[in-house]
């Protein structure tokens, strides 16, 4: 739980802001008296009843005034009509032409209103599964709105508060389109999970001594984990109001508060102590962003330029634990060992300018341009360590479209992407802990990635389109070499993907709609084990609705990759110099099928019923190294995921005055890592591995909802929801846990 002063945690400082600029606007728009607004209505109904109102007859008009149109009523049946009385000709106004701006008469729009209630929440077990999103305490809720709309000035003010960690407020001013402003606060609260280390202690062996190592688990004391994201935005946007020219300036602030269950080691192949730690550290996180933009209609051309700054600061001090010191393998001093600081979350900075250019998004040619240029600095404290603070990476980005529709039937489209990625030359690194404190480390790879992209899309009738596109990917690399070593990265120099697609999207009867994708993917030199070398993938979607009474929908993704280079590297004996070889080529396999389908029916006004269901499986085979990287130690594997979604919900519409809905969903999944049967030494083997990784999980949802209208203006609402996490695994059954939610409120409008 996170413990927060009552000010803060109601209100965040933005919110306050909202409710102090939406009641000093809602002041500022009182409407006037009513007898101020009568009195013009009554000079106009003091004029002649022959004569429209503000004219004066045979008496010539300015030539830019047009005289109102006056409104003919038929006379009545049997009286004989009116004598014609002379006015001067006036132009008839144009049935659909809109009166210039300053004369549009809008009525005043005003509404408001509020909710309070209270949020019950109770359940059994751990709860931070069963609800994973969401703060798990009781608290008082209550909402609020408020919208007035005229001719020239909009605002509008809505918000709600469940709880101290779970609101949101929303602000948005706009007078005469001129002045825009935004303003919007928003948190939700996440549960983590608080992970059980090995019990009990293991020792063996060490490459420094005969003698057995002693591996020990320090487990944290049982809490409750989760933190809290709040963020806040505020945009403004002016526009010249005789000139095409708009000014944009925002700010967005994100925060992260709470707890979470640190998890790190002290342990290394040389030495006799290794411990792994789990301890609990606080969260204090903040990023704040602002942005400068401008954008202008130039003639044939839109203009866009926009500037952005990002910092971000972790609030709180790096924490710090006392290490074991440890030799080299061969019996030399190496690390000293004490007090040092781990786990940092560096500070860093962000910054990056942004031009865009576009024609006319109208007409049968349509091009745009864009580029940016993107700077990110290291900002690290760390007090041991020297050369991490200040490095900086830079980042550049540059797209060209053009869209190309020469008749109602074909469009052409081709697309271009580039970006650059360069790292500023490295400092050496060099850290005191160590006996020799100069560090080696790898150089970044920098890269560039070209992508082109084509399109024809071909529309032979209404109700059926075409679409074919190819893709391609080309990413080069440098401070790469076929082997890795202590400053080179171990990729391929190049590597180019070739993608196509055909797309069909068919209408063949009023209700139905369908649509069909395959596409096929090829890569030349995949450069990471999860890579793909070949891509099938197939889509499809069908859709029928039936008179708004009963409707189906459908939907299927089915991909296959397989990649017959999975480059694995073998360290080399004896350990000094550090080198490695390639290891023979091994393969890797996915396969994927995600598929759902829903029905909806309304038997008669006021009911509606509906099911879905959806299936998901996964499943991927490839060779795994166990228990070192050298040859004798891998064992082929396979990885299965699978999981059923089962959905029914009920609405209805008990008379004018209430409603009642029902929700109810399960999701059964299961997963494992399988691994062949395989005996490494007398000592290790892969048994036992399936029947720690298997899970088997069952997690079940029930909601209802009624509310009750009093009158137009006065209503009340009850909604319960129970969720519940099973694990029916018993090494995981440490997470079962189940949540209620009773959310009882009375809402009013005026």
């Amino acid at each position: 739980m996170v413990e927060k002063p009552l000010i803060k945690t109601v209100v965040s400082p933005l919110l306050l802001l909202l409710l102090a600029a939406g009641g000093v606007a809602a002041a500022d728009l009182e409407p006037l008296p009513a007898a101020n607004q009568e009195a013009p209505a009554a000079t106009e109904k003091d004029a002649p009843a022959e004569v429209p109102a503000g004219t004066v007859p045979d008496e010539e008009q300015p030539a830019d005034v047009t005289p109102p149109a006056t409104t003919e009523q038929p006379p009545a049946v049997g009286t004989e009509p009116p004598p014609a009385v002379e006015v001067p000709p006036a132009q008839p106004q144009i049935e659909g032409v809109p009166l210039p701006e300053d004369e549009r008469q809008v009525e005043v729009l005003e509404q408001k209103g509020g909710s309070l209630g209270y949020n019950f929440v109770f359940g059994e077990g751990y709860r931070g599964r069963a609800m994973e999103y969401g703060f798990l305490e009781s608290s008082r809720s209550g909402g609020l709105f408020y919208r007035h709309m005229e001719k020239d000035t909009n605002l509008e003010l809505d918000g709600f508060y469940l709880n101290e960690n779970d609101y949101h407020a929303d602000l948005l001013m706009d007078y005469k389109g001129d002045y825009r402003l935004h303003l919007r606060t928003e948190s939700l609260y996440h549960n983590l999970d608080r992970e059980i280390l090995f019990s009990p202690s293991f020792t063996t062996g060490r490459t420094d001594a005969r003698t057995p190592a002693t591996y020990t688990a320090v487990q944290d004391p049982v809490a409750n984990y989760g933190v809290s994201v709040v963020q806040d935005r505020a945009d403004f946007r002016y526009r010249l109001h005789n000139f095409p020219l708009h000014v944009n300036l925002g700010y967005w602030r994100y925060v992260k508060e709470g707890t979470i269950q640190q998890r790190f080691a002290d342990t290394a192949f040389e030495g006799a102590t290794n411990t792994i730690y789990a301890q609990r550290r606080a969260v204090d996180q903040q990023v704040q962003e602002g942005h400068v933009g401008l954008d202008s209609h130039l003639g044939p051309v839109d203009l866009v330029y926009d500037f952005k700054v990002r910092y971000f600061e972790d609030r709180l001090p790096t924490p710090v634990q006392t290490y074991e010191p440890r030799n080299h393998f061969n019996g030399a001093a190496d690390f000293a060992g004490g007090a040092r600081q781990h786990n940092e979350n560096p500070d860093s900075s962000f910054f990056s300018h942004t031009v865009k250019l576009h024609t006319s998004l109208a007409g049968g040619l349509v091009g745009s341009g864009s580029y940016s240029f993107e700077q990110r600095e290291n900002l690290s404290e760390l007090s041991d360590t020297s050369g991490a603070r200040h490095m900086k990476s830079y980042l550049q980005n540059a797209a060209g479209d053009l869209v190309y529709t020469p008749t109602r039937e074909y469009t052409f489209a081709v697309k271009y992407r580039r970006q650059e990625i360069d790292h500023n030359k490295r400092g050496p690194f060099s850290n005191s802990a160590f006996a020799d404190p100069v560090v080696v480390a790898k150089t970044p790879s920098e890269s560039t990635r070209d992508l082109v992209t084509g399109t024809v899309s071909y529309r032979p009738t209404l109700h059926l389109a075409l679409v074919g596109e190819y893709r391609g990917d080309f990413l080069r690399r440098n401070n790469v070499t076929d082997l890795p070593s202590e400053t080179t990265w171990g990729l391929p120099e190049s590597t180019s993907t070739h993608t196509g697609s055909l797309s069909a999207y068919y209408r063949p009867v009023k209700g139905l709609r369908t649509s069909a994708t395959y596409s096929y993917a090829s890569t030349d030199h995949p450069a990471y084990g999860a890579s793909f070398e070949q891509r099938h993938e197939a889509k499809l979607l069908a859709t029928y609705t039936v008179n708004n009474r009963w409707g189906l929908t459908s939907h299927a993704i089915l991909r296959r990759d397989q990649n017959d280079e999975v480059r694995k590297y073998l360290v080399n004996y004896p350990f000094e110099p550090l080198s490695f070889s390639l290891a023979p080529l091994t393969s890797r396999s996915t396969n994927s099928e995600n598929a759902n389908i829903g029905a909806w029916w309304v038997p008669f006004r006021g009911l509606t019923l509906g099911a879905t269901y959806s299936y998901l499986h996964q499943e991927v085979e490839q060779g795994i190294l166990f228990t070192g990287v050298r040859i004798g130690s891998e064992a082929a594997s396979q990885f299965s995921s699978r999981s059923h979604v089962y959905g029914v919900n009920v609405s209805y519409a008990l008379s004018e005055k209430s409603d009642l809905a029902v929700a109810a969903q399960q999701i059964r999944s299961a997963a494992a890592f399988t691994p062949t049967d395989t005996t490494f030494s007398l000592t290790s083997s892969t048994d036992g591995i399936k029947e720690i990784s298997q899970q088997n999980t069952v997690i079940s949802s029930l909601s209802a909802r009624g509310e009750y209208r009093f009158t137009s203006a006065l209503s009340t609402t009850l909604e319960y929801t129970w969720n519940d996490y099973n694990e029916l695994k018993s090494a995981y059954q440490n997470y079962n846990g189940t949540v209620h939610t009773i959310v009882a409120g009375l809402a009013a409008k005026w």
